[in-house]
C-alpha cells in the first residue's frame, strides 16, 4: 500500500486524535513517510510523539499555520473535527478552516484527503444508501457543519485545481476511540445504556484500521479528485451488536431498549430545568473527567438515584422490570438519556454500501466486529479500562 507515499511529505491535521493518531503511525510504520504533524497542543501529540515525526503546534483555525505545516507537502489529511459545546467554534474547524487548508494546498501543489462523516446523508429508515442518496436534513450543527465542510472542500478543489477526495466513515471504533469506545466503556460502567428499539438499527461500524486503510487508498488517486467515498465494515452488525460486544468485554448488562417514543420521552423530562438531577447527569454524560470524579464518590451513587427518580413513571416501571439492568454488583442504574437527533439516527436500519470505494479505490474492509473487538478489548485492558480476567 505504500505506493506514492513511501518517502513523501505528507501533513496530518488533528494528528492527536483518534483517526489522526492510527493514521500518523501507519505513514510512518507502513509507508515510510516523512509525517508533519499538526496538534493544537504539544500534550496531543503524546500519541504520535514516539515516532520520528515533525510535530508543529498550531490550530487548523490560524492559516499562518497550516500554511506553514504543509510548505513542501505533497498529502494533506484533513482529520480534524469541531469539538466541544459550543457548536460556533465546532463549525470554525469544521467548515470554516476548510478554506485555508485548501488555500495551503494550492500553493504546495499537494493532494487533499478530507475525513467527512456518512451522517451527512439523509439514510432511509430501512435499506441501502450510498454516495448518490440526497443531503441529511438542515437543522443539527453536527451534520451541517460535516456536510458545508466537504461541499467546500470539493468546490474549492475544483477553483483551484487541487485534488480533493472526501471520505466518509460510519460509526468508527477501535483501540484509542473516543465516542465509540472510552465513552461507552464509561457509560456501561457508570450507568444504562438506551438501545432504541431494541438495538435493532444498522451502526455501519467500521475498524479504526479498514478506515485509515482507505485514507491510504484514497491518497494515492489523484484521477478520482472530486468525488466522495463510503467507508464502513465487511458486515452490518447492528447497535445492539455493538454495545453487547462492549458488555461482554465488561462482563457486565446494561443495556435497556426503549422505542423510540420512550426515548424522546426520557430526554424531554431530562431537561426539564425544575430538576436538579436531569442538569447534573447531563454534565456528567459531556465531562468525562468530571463523571469519573463524581462517579466515584459515594455521593455519586446519590446522583444515580435522584437520576432514577426522575423518569416517567411508565420507565421507572419498565426499568424495574427490564433484566439487562442487572448488573454484576446488584445495582440497578438509570440509562443515560438520548439526544432527539440521535434517537432518529439509531433506530435506522439502513445499510451503507461501499461498492463505489471497493472500485475505484480497490477498498476491501477486513475486519469484523468480532475481530475489532478482540483486538479493542486487548488495548482495553492494556490501558486499564478493563480489568484482566481471572
Amino acid at each position: 500500500m505504500p505506493g506514492e507515499l513511501a518517502g513523501a511529505s505528507v501533513l496530518v491535521i488533528g494528528a492527536g486524535g483518534f483517526i489522526g493518531g492510527r493514521l500518523t503511525e501507519r505513514l510512518v510504520v507502513e509507508c515510510g513517510a516523512r509525517v508533519r504533524a499538526l496538534v493544537r497542543a504539544p500534550m496531543s501529540a503524546a500519541s504520535v510523539a514516539r515516532f520520528p515525526v515533525d510535530i508543529r503546534i498550531g490550530d487548523i483555525a490560524n492559516p499562518p499555520a497550516v500554511m506553514a505545516a504543509a510548505r513542501g507537502c505533497s498529502h494533506i489529511f484533513n482529520c480534524a473535527k469541531g469539538t466541544g459545546p459550543n457548536a460556533a467554534k465546532r463549525r470554525t474547524v469544521d467548515v470554516d478552516a476548510v478554506r485555508s487548508v485548501i488555500e495551503a494546498a494550492r500553493r504546495a501543489s499537494a493532494m487533499v484527503v478530507h475525513v467527512s462523516t456518512m451522517a451527512v446523508y439523509d439514510r432511509p429508515f430501512d435499506g441501502d444508501f450510498d454516495e448518490t442518496t440526497r443531503p441529511a436534513p438542515r437543522g443539527d450543527p453536527y451534520t451541517d457543519g460535516k456536510l458545508d465542510g466537504e461541499r467546500l472542500a470539493v468546490e474549492l478543489g475544483a477553483r483551484w485545481a487541487v485534488p480533493v477526495v472526501v471520505v466518509q466513515p460510519g460509526v468508527v471504533y477501535g483501540p484509542g476511540a473516543g465516542v465509540y469506545g472510552v465513552d461507552i466503556i464509561e457509560e456501561l460502567t457508570n450507568g444504562g445504556v438506551v438501545l432504541v428499539d431494541g438495538g435493532r438499527g444498522i451502526c455501519n461500524a467500521v475498524y479504526i484500521d479498514d478506515l485509515v486503510s482507505g485514507l491510504l487508498l484514497a491518497a494515492q488517486r489523484r484521477d478520482v479528485a472530486g468525488e466522495r467515498f463510503l467507508l464502513s465494515g465487511p458486515e452490518y452488525p447492528t447497535w445492539r451488536d455493538f454495545f453487547e460486544s462492549f458488555e461482554r468485554l465488561l462482563g457486565t448488562c446494561r443495556t435497556v431498549s426503549l422505542s423510540r417514543a420512550e426515548a424522546h420521552a426520557l430526554w424531554r423530562r431530562s431537561r426539564r430545568r425544575a430538576w436538579l438531577a436531569p442538569v447534573l447527569w447531563q454534565a456528567l454524560r459531556e465531562d468525562r473527567a468530571l463523571r469519573r470524579q463524581l462517579l466515584a464518590t459515594r455521593e455519586g451513587r446519590l446522583l444515580r438515584r435522584l437520576a432514577r427518580w426522575t423518569l416517567p413513571k411508565s420507565l421507572q416501571l419498565r426499568l424495574r422490570q427490564d433484566r439487562d439492568l442487572e448488573v454484576s454488583h446488584g445495582r440497578e442504574s438509570p440509562p443515560v438519556p438520548l439526544r432527539p437527533w440521535v434517537i432518529d439516527y439509531v433506530a435506522r436500519r439502513a445499510r451503507a454500501r461501499t461498492d463505489k470505494a471497493r472500485t475505484l479505490l480497490g477498498y476491501a474492509p477486513a475486519f469484523t466486529l468480532e475481530h475489532g473487538m478482540q483486538v479493542t478489548g486487548q488495548w482495553a485492558r492494556w490501558v486499564g479500562l478493563i480489568p484482566e480476567p481471572e
